[in-house]
């Protein structure tokens, strides 16, 4: 009797063993699929503002209505903000044009090399990278949007970037070291 009883207790343990195996296994598929999923862009949040590209360059409230004054170098300018993932992600990608006058400006609240590319990108433009307190600190020229899929990124940690128009920074001689002014 002793070792009947030995053998279902085995069998049971063993069962119990195969069940807990099962379920781990079968969860981190799961989380696999999942991360598959969100690296494929299934999970992506549309943003909900119209691609315009009919507008015309005086009417480039249409494509940025929200900015605020930003002072890069000793050139006053608009900036449209991206400060959420999604818009961060879209950028100025599907606009039709960049007024001189306007730049996006990305702030991602933490430093790092914050890597930006050309997808959908319609024009050239000129990336700055700023440190928080606002001094540049890396600057790429006329980056086209025949450069995707490249990415580029600052090789000093970096707060906020800035993307202008194209010959921004050679037209206005700004240069590593000047400033990037927030509003207060």
């Amino acid at each position: 009797m002793k070792i009947a009883e030995r053998i279902v207790m085995v069998s049971l343990v063993l069962a119990l063993l195969g069940g807990v195996g099962w379920i781990y296994f079968s969860v981190q598929n799961e989380r696999q699929e999942l991360r598959e999923a969100v690296a494929r862009g299934d999970f992506e949040i549309p943003i909900e503002e119209p691609i315009m590209q009919d507008v015309e360059p005086e009417e480039w409230r249409a494509i940025y209505p929200n900015t605020i004054p930003l002072t890069i170098g000793t050139v006053e300018v608009e900036a449209s903000v991206a400060d959420t993932l999604a818009k961060r992600i879209k950028g100025l990608s599907d606009t039709p044009f960049l007024p001189e006058n306007v730049v996006k400006l990305f702030a991602f609240g933490v430093p790092g090399s914050h890597s930006i590319w050309m997808k959908d990108m319609n024009y050239s433009i000129d990336i700055i990278w700023a440190a928080e307190a606002g001094e540049i600190v890396h600057i790429e020229e006329n980056v086209s949007p025949d450069s995707f899929p490249s990415s580029f990124s600052s090789p000093v940690p970096a707060w906020f970037v800035v993307e202008t128009s194209a010959g921004f920074v050679a037209k206005n001689d700004i240069k590593i070291g000047d400033e990037v002014v927030l509003p207060q």
